[in-house]
């Protein structure tokens, strides 16, 4: 299969799902959001009890990459609404079947919907007692640094965690086999979480978790990670990777 070819049956794809995005009721647009925030927090959590607690910090940080990408799995099996992918939906108004103002306003639905799901789960965590003091304190350190990151440095990683995350939900689409699509997004997620980026959605509850674990998180702190986050994984997810696969099959699709 060439490249072309390649990028065409993403690119249909992606606008097939938008369509089918497009005529869900709003009810349920908001409802997979927040399952969405959901899923990515169990990910997270589990990440983050690895990492802090086991002796060797690489092989901390090891597990904690290789169960993260559970989250994100079920986002993709379970057809919840998430931020970071949903920007592909930019796909539909390159191709002229959709209109920019409306993609934007299902994007901030979206971003909205994830934000509920992050900050039920943070709160959850910290009522529920599942942090000992070690997983309490990294999540309030990376809380504090994420709030403190300088603009450029953020923006920049946020980019490039949605080319790194939308990278492999666009390999995952194009797999038939449930495994392999599987398989190939867990690589790709767990690329992401040992890379440190800036992940919006992760954010929400790391953000809020450690917020309520009793860390120093100002929410001016709060808004300025998520805004430039949200708008440099938008730039990674919604222009880079979406623009350029569709540039690669305009040609193609404007036949159809």
């Amino acid at each position: 299969m060439g490249t072309a070819s390649g990028s065409k049956i993403l690119t249909d794809y992606i606008l097939d799902q938008s369509k089918n995005k497009a005529g869900k009721r709003l009810i349920v647009l908001i409802v997979k959001g927040i399952l969405a925030g959901i899923y990515i927090a169990i990910g997270a959590i589990a990440s983050l009890k690895l990492s802090a607690n086991v002796a060797s910090p690489g092989l901390g940080d090891f597990l904690g990459a290789a169960v993260f990408p559970l989250g994100i799995i079920a986002v993709l099996i379970l057809q919840a609404e998430l931020f970071t992918s949903d920007c592909m939906v930019m796909t539909a108004v390159y191709a002229r079947q959709s209109k920019i103002l409306k993609t934007f306003k299902f994007l901030l639905l979206i971003l909205i919907s994830n934000l509920a799901g992050g900050i039920f789960m943070a709160f959850l965590t910290r009522t529920s007692g599942i942090f000992n003091e070690a997983t309490a304190q990294l999540v309030i350190e990376k809380a504090i640094h994420k709030v403190n990151m300088p603009f450029g440095t953020l923006l920049s990683s946020a980019i490039l965690c949605n080319i790194i995350v939308c990278t492999g939900i666009c390999l995952a689409y194009t797999c038939k086999d449930e495994i392999a699509k599987i398989a190939v997004l867990w690589l790709s997620i767990a690329v992401f979480v040992l890379s440190g980026t800036e992940h919006v959605v992760a954010n929400m509850f790391y953000l809020f978790a450690g917020l309520f674990f009793g860390g120093a998180v100002p929410a001016a702190g709060i808004l300025y990670n998520l805004g430039i986050a949200a708008i440099g994984n938008f730039i990674g997810g919604g222009i880079i990777v979406a623009g350029l696969n569709y540039l690669l099959a305009r040609k193609d699709v404007a036949r159809n």
